[in-house]
């Protein structure tokens, strides 16, 4: 069987469980279930290019995991492997996204920033230029490369959503031409840089993939700092105009184990 990577960038699934604990007749087998989704968990983490987060979710669902690999088949099969172990009495996949990571469009290029030092009166020739351009490529490429392979964070609190452009007359996203996107995609941005140090934001594109073109996951120390940078994000243009998000989860990162016996109690 042929391996399935990506041009660039890694694959992403998002996985909700809820269990309905009326349902739930025999719990004598809650420790055996506990030990084989811990079990199965391990054996992604240790999967080379793997990662997964365990978390524990507030109110719509129970039990979440993000999951980011490089290759789809073992992914898929990851992904079906928890869905049947979720699939007990009493358990139900809730809520399932698929997207992949990937990098912004509207990203300044070297040619620009190039002439945004020029009109600001820096000489090409300058060592000023050539240390600023220097380290404008090291920054772009660090960019690029979280954007493309991130790290998940250790934060506690997490939030998933997804969201797409809006396709209305009058507001059709993709009806405006890419300069005016991409300028007004800079002050979009500026507001997510204000929460650097705060918020972990990760954007992977689900466009031709799932039902929604973009899933936005955050990680947090603190729910306060998601709160106020979606908040402030709804007064920018770009989401004023011509966003539209679909349903909020969050939860907390926990370990699986300790996640369960919150959930089972057990």
């Amino acid at each position: 069987m042929e391996m399935i990577k990506p041009k660039e960038g890694l694959f992403v699934v998002h996985l909700f469980f809820a269990v309905d604990h009326w349902k739930r007749k025999d719990r004598s087998d809650d420790v055996h279930f506990k030990k084989e989704v811990n079990f199965l968990v391990d054996h992604i983490r240790n999967e080379p290019g793997f990662q997964i987060a365990t978390l524990c979710m507030l109110c719509r669902c129970d039990i979440g995991f993000m999951i980011l690999g490089p290759e789809l088949h073992q992914l898929q099969g990851f992904e079906k492997e928890l869905v049947r172990k979720f699939s007990r009495e009493g358990w139900n996949l809730h809520f399932s996204f698929f997207s992949m990571t990937e990098k912004s469009e509207y990203t300044t290029t070297k040619e620009e920033f190039e002439q945004e030092l020029i009109s600001a009166g820096i000489d090409p020739d300058s060592i000023e230029f050539k240390e600023k351009i220097s380290s404008f490529e090291k920054n772009r490429e660090y960019y690029t490369t979280v954007r493309l392979y991130p790290t998940l964070p250790d934060y506690p609190f997490f939030s998933f959503y997804p969201m797409r452009k809006k396709r209305e007359s009058g507001q059709n996203w993709y009806a405006l031409g890419f300069k005016e996107r991409k300028e007004l995609m800079k002050g979009h941005a500026a507001v997510g840089r204000r929460y650097s140090g705060k918020v972990v934001q990760y954007i992977s594109g689900s466009t031709g993939l799932d039902d929604w073109e973009w899933a936005v996951s955050l990680y947090a120390k603190d729910p306060y700092d998601i709160k106020s940078i979606v908040y402030e994000m709804r007064f920018d243009p770009v989401s004023a105009h011509f966003a539209e998000f679909g349903p909020f989860y969050c939860g907390l990162q926990l370990p699986l184990n300790k996640a369960l016996e919150r959930v089972l109690g057990v």
